[in-house]
């Protein structure tokens, strides 16, 4: 449970998520092709980030970091789903569809928060 609290389990959770579901899956589905590659892949780079802070960082940076990561993502998702934003044609944060990865993205954020100022 003590885990529970700590930015790192969120981090590794939303990286699968992000990497797997997120990019990978949807990517096959539209074909696989060249079209939508350079998007597909800064995504990816970003699952990198994410997992840079889960495993090369600890304490007090991991909880920064984890927040500075993940809160600019879910603005954008506020603001997709407010302005009705698309990426290659699929809308960015429709709803209810966007409630689960707009969770997934807060929980990071939410436990970077309650150890910002963490002792290593």
């Amino acid at each position: 449970m003590k885990n529970l609290k700590k930015p790192k389990i969120w981090l590794i959770i939303l990286a699968i998520l992000h990497t797997g579901p997120g990019v990978i899956i949807p990517y096959v589905q539209m074909g696989g092709g060249t079209e939508h590659l350079a998007t597909i892949l800064i995504f990816l780079c970003l699952s990198v980030y994410i997992l840079y802070v889960a495993f090369m960082t600890k304490g007090q940076n991991q909880a920064r970091l984890s927040v500075v990561l993940c809160v600019p993502v879910i603005i954008f998702f506020v603001f997709g789903a407010l302005l009705n934003l698309q990426i290659m044609g699929v809308p960015v944060a429709p709803f209810p569809e966007s409630i689960f990865p707009f969770t997934v993205w807060s929980l990071p954020v939410i436990t970077g928060l309650l150890n910002w100022n963490a002792q290593e």
